[in-house]
């Protein structure tokens, strides 16, 4: 009970002030002006700025006035919002041009806020914002919260603690105590920028990974901002100017020649298929109804209609090469194979027509044992599959070879006289075709590598770890690129030592030196890039990893 007492008592203190406060707040708010502003610093500006840097900090504190630095997602749901033009938030970019590295670039500028706008009651919420061509991208946000906000966060978090603990309620009323006692939640994570406390100021150096996209050549930022008061008041800010960055990236240096290779083009052509047809045993007879011989006839008419009847070919032959499997004795089954492929011959004749029958030849296998080996090879459900392999290479004699198998392995022929004999008993196709018009035996020509191109294409969408995937085999200049954007230095390096020397290739050896730390060494080669060519020194004033490189 005295804790419950406590609890109200001390959230019927905690109205009065947020009531006392608030007003008061809202009321000096009311009476500024000031628009929120955005710019972009000079490059001595921006040095100047650098050099006075602090170590990084996530609290400060001055004559009892506390600020503390933390993310957040949302502002508590309920909140009055007006709009009202505050104390001006000044925000600077550190650099315009921005390197990208491995399919990303860091945003980065500096904000600072007058701590006449922070007080000791209200927390500043500052929202950057990433426009792209078909959306807008909030980014991480950044809060700054005054001494007595961070108090009542503290005096919640304990009520809700307190409550938990004397009363244990399950997940749901740890939830609905939650929400019942804290109105400001903890951010889960902290900013780790640099925050630097000056005599009316403070300053924030904000930064943020962002990754890249085909549209992301050029990106700008502009920042929203919020004001919220412990009596649960939130005032807008204006949307400020618009930060504008150019992405610094190796797409600029894509070779977009295309690039062919050879093609040979033979003037004979061989098309060979092959079909298996049931028969009755012992029987020769073409029987379109027994098991799947409908299906299988149609295939083999359909593409000899196809071959025949098609214009830039000649047909010279067509060889039709029927097999049995090698049950029985191979005398019989070498008269069954020539019986069956003339019956098919003749069936084919009737049903296409008299002009395949003069171009349309015949032959038999009595046993497919090589098709028989090679099955038996890869088929890894026989166990004794290399004894069985030997054995057929030494047995010179057909009927006692299959005898042998039977008897040593018994179980092995049961699987293979049901799985694999089928398989034997095939009509093989082969047609032999002649290009018409063409004289030599080969040709060669060139034609586009599409391959190759849509390596290209997915390098200036930046996606880089697509495009190597294509394009590594290649060593070239777009290999070389899409290293450079992943970050792979080094092997850009090796690559680059092979390729013909230029003004691009120099250019790309000094970046990859200056990520390297090789300074000297790229230097020379970012002077020799100009040398060849002198419009590499206006592109090396807007690369800040040339402009790293040149550093005294």
């Amino acid at each position: 009970m005295k804790i419950c007492n406590k609890i109200l008592q001390i959230g019927l203190l905690s109205a009065a002030l947020g009531s006392l406060f608030g007003c008061s707040v809202a009321r000096r708010l009311q009476r500024q002006q000031a628009t929120a502003g955005l710019a972009q610093l000079t490059r001595a500006e921006r040095q100047e700025r650098q050099q006075d840097s602090r170590p990084q900090v996530v609290k400060l504190q001055r004559d009892s006035n506390t600020f503390f630095l933390a993310p957040v997602d949302t502002l508590a749901d309920g909140e009055r919002v007006m709009a009202l033009q505050i104390e001006q938030v000044t925000v600077v970019a550190k650099a315009r041009t921005i390197p990208e590295r491995n399919g990303r670039v860091t945003l980065d500028f500096i904000v600072t806020l007058p701590k006449a706008l922070l007080g000791r009651s209200r927390s500043v919420v500052i929202t950057p914002v990433l426009h792209k061509p078909d959306e807008s991208v909030a980014l991480e946000d950044l809060v700054i919260r005054g001494g007595r906000f961070s108090l009542l966060q503290e005096r919640d978090y304990w009520q809700y603690e307190t409550y938990v603990e004397r009363f244990r309620p399950d997940t749901v009323g740890r939830e609905a105590a939650f929400n019942r006692f804290v109105k400001f939640p903890y951010p889960e994570d902290v900013r780790l920028d640099s925050l630097v406390e000056g005599r009316s100021t403070v300053t924030y150096y904000y930064s943020q990974a962002i990754k890249t996209d085909e549209t992301s050549k050029k990106m700008l930022v502009t920042l929203q901002g919020q004001v919220l008061a412990v009596d649960d008041s939130a005032y807008s800010l204006p949307p400020s100017d618009t930060l504008s960055y150019v992405v610094s990236s190796m797409i600029s240096f894509v070779d977009t020649m295309p690039r062919y290779r050879i093609k040979v083009i033979d003037k004979f052509v061989t098309v060979e298929d092959r079909n298996y047809i049931q028969f009755f045993v012992g029987d020769t007879r073409v029987v379109d109804t027994l098991g799947d011989n409908r299906r299988q006839l149609d295939k083999i008419t359909s593409l000899m209609r196809r071959i025949v009847e098609q214009q830039e070919f000649y047909v010279d032959t067509i060889t039709l090469t029927a097999a049995s499997s090698p049950e029985g004795a191979y005398a019989f089954n070498e008269r069954l194979s020539q019986g069956r492929a003339e019956a098919l011959k003749r069936y084919l004749v009737r049903r296409y027509g008299r002009s395949i029958d003069t171009m349309l030849t015949v032959q038999w296998v009595a046993e497919d044992w090589p098709e028989l080996m090679t099955r038996i090879r890869t088929d890894r459900e026989i166990v004794n599959r290399d004894a069985i392999l030997e054995l057929i290479a030494e047995e010179k004699n057909p009927d006692r070879r299959e005898q042998a198998i039977r008897q040593r392995f018994p179980k092995d022929y049961d699987y293979i006289h049901a799985m694999i004999y089928p398989q034997l008993r095939a009509v093989n196709f082969r047609y032999n075709l002649r290009r018409k018009g063409m004289v030599k035996d080969t040709i060669h020509t060139t034609e586009l590598n599409t391959v190759y191109a849509r390596g290209v294409e997915l390098l200036q969408k930046r996606k880089y770890a697509k495009a190597l995937y294509i394009l590594n085999d290649y060593n070239d200049r777009n290999t070389v690129v899409a290293h450079l954007s992943m970050d792979h230095n080094e092997r850009a390096l090796e690559l680059l030592a092979t390729l013909p020397k230029d003004a691009v290739t120099e250019y790309l050896r000094a970046i990859a030196c200056s990520r390297l730390g090789r300074k000297e060494e790229g230097r020379r080669h970012f002077l020799e890039a100009c040398r060849l060519d002198g419009r590499m020194e206006y592109r090396g004033n807007l690369d800040p990893e040339i402009t790293e490189l040149l550093k005294q």
